[in-house]
């Protein structure tokens, strides 16, 4: 078996972004394309009240072998400007953030339906060192191919698999390197908040991506391309430029905090969270007494989960439940292999200090108003506590769980499924 490796070539240095010419949405055009188009648009029916958490003992509906990434990683200077800075007491701190740094999890596999998390360590992924992942997507699930993506539009590409197993164990899940590539942003339009990498109506594998919008703005970018993950780059003379509209009107909120695109016939769905941080915002304070049900929890922290659907007349879009206590930074659609409706969307938290939770959301098809049959009511959804169960697990701080991407489990889960481990 390969030895754990945390090291990986370095990169080649990022171009300077390309001058972006808008692709015009034409009758040839993909039924996916955001060329000059809204999403979070013309918000119909009504507004749910919002859930709180509801917790369960185990999630059955969570898919054994999801793989989660999180936002770890030191933003601060390096040691050696700090030496040449000749400040100590910085230096010193730096020290023991990247001594952290070490054991902190970016990508892992979520292991059972208690919400237990088992970091993958082992590899030479660049995406095991990474600063400040956002989001994860599946490339090939037969291959278990992923791409995440850093907020600084920085996207590492992987191979998760098991290597050779032996007498003694199955071998443990490695994540070998691939490529790495860069997302261009509009000039100065901040850091990229969510990604996803999915299959068009063409067969032809895209990357779309978008701001975080909130503070004070009411909407944010996207951009859309051809992404090419063996060079780990997007094709920048097809970018399609669009919009993203924030679903609450409150300028607080951020635009968006993950998304998900569905494509599923004629019909085109763009599924996302929107959040409210007002420890960000609004200087709310939270410790890690608290947990997502207490009163400082629900003030500080709320989410809506929503999508905006294409192809069935004029676009629409849909909040379809509202949720108080808790941050919602990653999603994934949870399909039904017969008629690839979705029938549950698995939610991933990050709450800073108070950690992470790990919940499902049941939806059930409903005729409503502006939609027609098309509609759909959310039950309530249940949760596990992801960050402390993990915790007890890896004995890494429940407050380093900070969720932010979830992608579909790829071929490896079956050894898991069969007792092999990370």
């Amino acid at each position: 078996a390969p030895a754990k490796q945390r090291r990986h070539a370095k990169p080649s240095a990022p171009q300077p972004p390309k001058h972006h010419t808008p692709v015009p949405m034409g009758v040839c055009a993909s039924k996916t394309s955001t060329a000059d188009t809204l999403i979070g648009g013309r918000v119909v029916g009504t507004t749910p009240p919002p859930f709180g958490v509801t917790w369960a003992d185990r999630l059955i509906d969570a898919p054994i072998g999801t793989v989660v990434c999180f936002d770890n990683g030191s933003k601060k200077k390096s040691m050696m400007s700090l030496a040449l800075e000749g400040d100590a007491k910085k230096l010193r701190e730096n020290v023991g953030a990247k001594l952290l740094d070490n054991i902190l999890p970016r990508i892992g596999i979520i292991w059972n339906e208690l919400g237990v998390v088992k970091p993958v360590t082992h590899g030479n992924a660049s995406a095991l060192d990474a600063i400040d992942l956002e989001c994860i997507s599946q490339v090939s699930g037969s291959d278990s191919i992923y791409v995440a993506t850093s907020s600084n539009g920085k996207m590492h590409v992987f191979k998760l698999y098991y290597t050779q197993p032996s007498c003694l164990d199955w071998g443990f899940l490695y994540a070998e390197h691939i490529s790495q590539g860069q997302l261009p942003s509009p000039p100065g339009a901040g850091e990229v908040e969510a990604t996803c990498c999915f299959m068009n109506d063409r067969s032809e594998l895209m990357m779309i991506w978008t701001g975080r919008g909130g503070q004070e703005l009411k909407e944010s970018w996207t951009r859309q391309a051809p992404f090419d993950y063996m060079t780990g780059g997007v094709d920048e003379l097809k970018i399609e430029l669009g919009r993203m509209v924030g679903v609450t009107g409150n300028p607080k909120w951020r635009t968006a905090s993950s998304m998900q695109v569905h494509v599923n016939g004629p019909i085109v769905e763009f599924w996302f969270t929107s959040v409210y941080d007002g420890t960000e915002v609004d200087g709310k304070v939270l410790t890690s007494e608290m947990d997502q049900t207490s009163p400082e929890a629900k003030a500080a922290f709320k989410s809506v989960l929503a999508k905006t659907t294409f192809g069935l007349g004029p676009s629409y879009t849909d909040i379809i439940a509202q949720y108080e206590g808790f941050k919602i930074e990653a999603i994934l659609l949870l399909k039904d292999p017969g008629d690839n409706k979705v029938k549950a969307v698995l939610l991933g938290t990050d709450d800073e200090i108070m950690g992470s939770l790990l919940g499902v959301q049941p939806l059930q098809e409903a005729k409503v108003a502006g939609m027609g049959n098309f509609g759909l009511d959310a039950g309530t959804p249940k949760f596990v506590n992801l960050a402390e169960n993990s915790m007890y697990e890896t004995f890494i701080p429940k407050s380093k769980f900070g969720t932010s991407g979830f992608a579909p489990a790829g071929s490896f889960a079956t050894a898991i499924i069969n007792g092999a481990r990370v």
